[in-house]
């Protein structure tokens, strides 16, 4: 079995997308694990990112469009408590001179919507039609 590198889920060793979140799996994240320090010159916040998929997703994006990133995170997979209690899985920084690129990476990662086949409504629709009792 594969752990998805992005919720931790358990994968079928064949898959190539996590069933759970939809995260790349065909990748080596050993080799991800033993990257070299990334050193920002002029480190801007780009977003601050309440849930780790998200985070998680973000970050594939940038290193996609190789746009050299940092986060205050320590342990990937951890949330941390904000002031007033709300939660926050990780602030994502990146060089000002990449800040403009980064945030049209963002901007369209926000602004984009899941797409699905008419395969994916069908199924869901055939079980509400008929539910096994």
């Amino acid at each position: 079995m594969k752990i998805c590198h992005v919720c931790k889920a358990e994968c079928d060793d064949f898959a190539e997308l996590c069933p759970v979140c939809g995260a790349d799996l065909t990748g080596d994240n050993k080799e991800e694990e033993a990257t070299e320090e990334i050193i920002l010159n002029n480190p801007v916040l780009l977003a601050t990112v309440d849930d780790v998929v998200s985070s998680e997703i973000l970050k594939d994006l940038l290193k996609e469009n190789g746009i050299p990133f940092t986060c205050d995170s320590d342990d990937e997979g951890t949330l941390k408590v904000t002031f007033g209690g709300s939660f926050v899985a990780d602030d994502i920084y990146v060089d000002d001179s990449d800040f403009e690129k980064a945030s049209q990476v963002y901007e369209d990662f926000l602004n984009s919507e899941p797409e699905f086949d008419d395969e994916f409504f069908e199924e869901d629709l055939e079980e509400t039609e008929n539910p096994e009792e």
